[in-house]
């Protein structure tokens, strides 16, 4: 199986995040590292897919997304990675993992920021399209690890679900479920308000209990999750000069 990242490059610390994750895949059994999007000069070794990303984030997604899904170089299956997105312990492949159920995780997300948000809506909307469609209690899959993705099933979502792909990886969960476990989201922030309260209290103990990692770039930069990533990862990858 491929692994797929969508890349916009991070020109202000040359994709310091992509470096230490295409690292980090030495913990998992993979066929070719696929690149769609932008891919800095010190990658090697990898498929490049080129596709200019000039548009909101949410464009450029769609838009590599789109790219991959229809390239002959990428696998039938594969499995998607976020820049930001280390696997830190080794793993036989990727299991299905999920989030809850959409209502539970609206409700947490307004509990820590009760002001909402856009992000909050899309969910909110994309519940109740998913009902509309037959599904009881939709559940999310917005997880910050990786998703393994069909490219035909991908490609079938847009009709099935009439183009309105607030969050896409919870459209797909729902749509072609793999008997995911739910657990909880492993991101990272700087601001600790926004942290697992079991992080907060011991960041170091969180972090080694760990399989998959996630971090904001102020958390990578300069908090404990990425001093943890950079020193578990010392060496360079095949991925890179």
């Amino acid at each position: 199986m491929d692994i797929v990242y969508l890349v916009k490059n991070d020109e202000e610390n040359d994709s310091e995040e992509l470096r230490y994750s295409l690292r980090s895949l030495q913990n998992i059994p993979h066929d070719k590292v696929v690149i769609v999007g932008e891919k800095p000069d010190w990658a090697t070794n990898v498929t490049y897919i080129p596709v200019e990303q000039n548009k909101t984030k949410p464009e450029n997604v769609a838009m590599n997304l789109s790219a991959a899904i229809t390239s002959e170089l990428v696998s039938d299956d594969f499995l998607l990675m976020n820049d930001d997105f280390f696997i830190m312990k080794s793993i036989p492949e990727m299991p299905s993992l999920n989030f809850g159920k959409i209502t539970d995780v609206v409700a947490d997300y307004l509990a820590r920021y009760p002001e909402g948000s856009e992000y909050i809506d899309g969910m909110k909307t994309l519940h109740d399209i998913l009902v509309d469609k037959g599904f009881s209690e939709p559940m999310s899959y917005e997880l910050h690890s990786p998703l393994v993705l069909n490219k035909q099933n991908v490609a079938s979502l847009h009709e099935k679900i009439e183009g309105r792909l607030y969050q896409f990886r919870s459209a797909y969960g729902n749509y072609f479920p793999n008997n995911s476990v739910t657990v909880p989201d492993v991101k990272i922030f700087l601001d600790a308000t926004h942290n697992a309260p079991e992080y907060n209290e011991n960041p170091s103990a969180y972090l080694e209990r760990q399989t998959f990692l996630s971090a904001t770039g102020g958390a990578f930069k300069r908090g404990p999750a990425g001093d943890f990533v950079r020193s578990s990862f010392p060496d360079k990858s095949p991925y890179e000069l």
